[in-house]
């Protein structure tokens, strides 16, 4: 039966495709927003949507007081950010600080896919906020872990502590998973852009694949092998702050 994939528990939740269910946003007019995750599902501290943007379309100008992080999965959307614009086709990504307004738009040949994670900023004293950026996953450096076949692209600087989130490509290749049950403060919002693979989350295994999502809380047991043909997810993780804010 459709949907059977999908599990919640207090720990983390499972969304396949399968359990989507098409939300709109006001400044996204013919956009279908698929609501990965967002802070009613507690204890979750950012929002992680899915948005389809219909060839052509041009969002509403979404007003700053957030931080943003977005990346494109298919199509060739922008990010117009104060007469700039930033690239979002497949593998473009653009982090936006909260002091910035932007607008979203898809091309006029084909609709566009992308991903949006938006959450608010801790800042920390004496250490300036970051500020916007633009790039691509093709020359971003995939660096080899410790773990032979795993490896790992950070389309955030990780040891830049202006940043409270890091997103982190990590890629496996077949039956090559995590060295170990992680449990930590950290969540994370996980977007399986590739292939399978066997997640274990909380006691329980999952069959995880391509357009899954996973989110989960902090300190929720966690680790991951990937089937025969590999498999790479897309990585949210808080970083950088002591968890008082909250």
């Amino acid at each position: 039966m459709l949907g059977l994939r999908g599990w919640r528990s207090g720990a983390y939740t499972l969304l396949t495709p399968e359990n989507h269910f098409a939300s709109r946003l006001p400044d996204l007019p013919g956009a279908r927003v698929i609501k990965l995750v967002t802070p009613r599902l507690a204890p979750a501290q950012f929002a992680e949507y899915l948005v389809d943007l219909p060839a052509g379309s041009r969002g509403q100008p979404i007003a700053a007081g957030f931080e943003h992080f977005l990346y494109g999965l298919d199509g060739d959307a922008r990010v117009v950010l104060a007469g700039d614009d930033l690239a979002l086709g497949a593998g473009g990504f653009a982090y936006l600080p909260d002091t910035a307004g932007f607008e979203l738009r898809a091309g006029p040949g084909e609709p566009a896919r992308v991903l949006w994670i938006k959450r608010r900023y801790e800042p920390t004293p004496g250490i300036p906020a970051p500020e916007a950026f633009g790039g691509d996953r093709s020359v971003v450096e995939s660096a080899q872990t410790p773990v032979p076949g795993l490896r790992r692209a950070e389309l955030i600087p990780p040891l830049d502590a202006a940043f409270d989130f890091n997103i982190t490509l990590m890629a496996f290749e077949t039956d090559i998973g995590l060295p170990q049950v992680e449990i930590h403060d950290e969540e994370h919002g996980l977007y399986m852009t590739a292939g399978a693979g066997i997640y274990h989350l909380d006691g329980e295994d999952h069959d995880v694949q391509a357009d899954d999502f996973i989110y989960m809380a902090p300190y929720c047991p966690q680790t991951f092998r990937a089937y025969a043909g590999g498999a790479e997810y897309l990585l949210y993780k808080d970083v950088h702050r002591d968890g008082f804010q909250h």
